[in-house]
């Protein structure tokens, strides 16, 4: 009788064991995994890749206006932040930290986006460290390989924004959820709903991610999970998360009354705005191990059919090409992208063959990758605020954990061919981003106003050359005055106010005598600021390839409108203007005699 009782728990034993075996199954488990000084010897070359594609040119492009931006809220005081972000539409925790961050290291393009890279780098050692029974050291290894090389992961990378963090965060609150929804344990909860409320803190768009755990929780249940279990981890995941929205409730007063409608108005004018399927496809090219297309608004890092035959032109003309530039140029970037794609459904398919063991793991997964994306595309059926190429950075550590799993499980030929592919690809995208033309202008003119700025000078900026000219200005930032045309730009320097100012002008609708007005007035702001004998820098915008529409539009009506002013009150500084630099600068004639009665 007892021999026969222990024969029932070693069985029951065993197949808690292979169900909680991880999703290599047969194949994998046959081979030896790396022993624990192996893993770690082969875990610090991941981090150490990492580190060297994340800062390895990091500082070869300029600040560009969003990251610009960031710089202007991060410089203020505390109390300063919060009111700038009043005006904004994000949470406060990136600039505190940038801002503390800055008082250590400065205000440097390598300073400011270091602490980007180094929560990139931090997401690959969490998926590297992170010890749960579906997942081998050997995926562990290759999941955190395929995140150190994923092209996305590396852009965010390498930009002075809230993305990398956001990652990290949401990375660790799942960690703490999967190991809370599979074991439990109120340490794993408490950690949870503290890094969930970080995460919301950094970026609204980990909000996306809420429903996960509840997703999980459906699938087990469904899965055969114990009705009374079910309901206690439920109460305990609905408790974790008003833990984490009385963590967020200072800030929920400020959340509440931020702008919306400003945030997105730019994001209607973007092709393919209402074809869900084809953002859909392009949503999960940028997310693949190679091959992705980086949309237009990310630093103008445009990888499309236009840029490409442009360059393979400039090839066939004979002009100076750089090597790298003529390797890539002999593959379309739609066949990168179609292969790209390819392989990740490839492993997408190899990673969910099998069933993974009493934690849903599939599930987890899938939903981990697919929330990020499905959630804001069917709340932009409503309100267009879906960006390819921005919300997907959260489900990063999920496609690279699938990929990992798939790639375990592959024999090692084909691991090695599937390996190989993913690099060629990762290079390929990453090359076209390197590339790219880096002016080099506004650091210049950044450099030249700190030159010839004297007190009580005023820089005039149009429309978003306002903040990278403020980033790049150093120290003479405290002696001159800013106005900006229109002259809300100054309220929130990465945001105009499309509606008003652009959209009646580029549809048609109406002309540009409002924008005359509004430069009018803005000139004689600047008139009002500056002492007579002073400059009037006037910063014109930068011609990238080619001149947006909204420059076009918004040029015109402030250069006619400094014509229009008496030369007795403003007159051209030939001697000190830079058009090369678009800048131009006046001076500020005395005061006309008062006329005669």
């Amino acid at each position: 009788m007892n021999h026969h009782k222990r024969n029932s728990v070693d069985k029951g034993a065993e197949l808690k064991e292979n169900r909680n075996r991880p999703p290599g199954g047969d194949l994998a488990g046959a081979r030896r995994e790396p022993s624990g000084v192996a893993f770690a010897a082969w875990a610090l070359g991941v981090v150490a890749l990492g580190a060297v594609l994340r800062f390895v040119l990091i500082t070869r492009y300029e600040i560009w206006l969003d990251e610009a931006y960031c710089f202007t809220v991060a410089a203020r005081s505390i109390p300063g932040i919060i009111g700038a972000l009043r005006l904004d539409n994000g949470p406060p925790l990136y600039y505190i930290l940038l801002h503390f961050w800055m008082r250590l290291f400065g205000e440097s393009p390598l300073a400011l986006r270091s602490l980007s890279a180094l929560f990139s780098l931090g997401s690959v050692a969490v998926i590297l460290s992170w010890r749960t029974p579906w997942l081998t050291r050997r995926q562990r290894l290759l999941a955190g390989l395929v995140l150190s090389i994923t092209p996305l992961a590396l852009y965010y990378a390498q930009e002075a924004r809230m993305y990398s963090p956001v990652t990290f965060f949401c990375l660790v609150s799942i960690v703490y959820l999967e190991r809370a929804l599979r074991r439990g344990g109120g340490r794993s909860w408490c950690l949870f709903a503290l890094f969930t409320a970080l995460s919301l803190y950094t970026s609204y768009i980990a909000i996306f991610l809420v429903p996960l755990g509840y997703v999980v929780l459906a699938a087990a249940l469904s899965g055969g999970l114990d009705r009374k279990v079910f309901l206690r981890r439920l109460a305990l995941l609905f408790s974790a998360h008003v833990v984490a929205a009385v963590l967020f409730a200072p800030w929920l007063g400020i959340f509440l009354h931020q702008p919306r409608a400003e945030a997105i108005q730019w994001i209607r004018r973007l092709p393919n705005r209402s074809n869900a399927a084809v953002m859909s496809l392009e949503s999960l090219s940028v997310m693949s191990v190679g091959g992705a297309k980086y949309p237009a608004y990310l630093r103008q890092l445009r990888m499309d059919d236009a840029r490409f035959d442009a360059t393979v032109r400039e090839i066939e003309l004979g002009r100076e090409t750089r090597p790298l530039v003529r390797l890539l140029a002999r593959v379309s970037p739609n066949v990168a992208c179609t292969l790209g794609v390819l392989l990740t459904l490839a492993l997408l398919a190899v990673a969910l063959l099998r069933p993974a063991g009493e934690f849903p793991v599939r599930t987890f997964l899938v939903a981990w990758m697919l929330l990020p994306i499905v959630v804001p595309l069917v709340l932009s059926l409503q309100q267009p605020m879906y960006l390819v190429g921005r919300y997907e950075i959260t489900a990063l550590g999920a496609m690279a954990i699938l990929t990992g799993i798939a790639l375990g499980r592959l024999s090692v030929a084909a691991r090695t061919l599937a390996l190989v592919s993913a690099v060629l690809l990762a290079f390929y995208s990453w090359g076209w981003a390197q590339v790219f033309p880096s002016t080099g202008m506004q650091p210049a003119r950044g450099a030249y106003i700190q030159e010839i700025a004297a007190e009580g000078d005023v820089v005039l900026a149009e429309a978003f050359e306002y903040a990278p000219i403020y980033c790049y200005m150093g120290a003479a930032r405290a002696r001159v005055g800013f106005v900006t045309y229109p002259r809300d730009t100054v309220n929130h320097s990465a945001w105009i106010d499309y509606e008003r100012w652009l959209k009646p002008v580029l549809d048609g609708e109406a002309p540009r005598i409002e924008l005359y007005t509004e430069a009018r007035l803005t000139i004689e702001e600047v008139l009002g600021r500056v002492a007579p004998g002073g400059k009037v820098i006037v910063v014109r915008p930068r011609p990238p390839l080619p001149l947006p529409p909204w420059a076009a539009v918004m040029e015109g009506p402030l250069i006619a409108a400094i014509e229009d002013v008496s030369p007795e009150k403003l007159a051209l500084a030939r001697d000190l203007s830079k058009p090369h630099l678009r800048i131009i600068v006046y001076r500020r004639m005395h005061q006309e005699p008062s006329a005669s009665p």
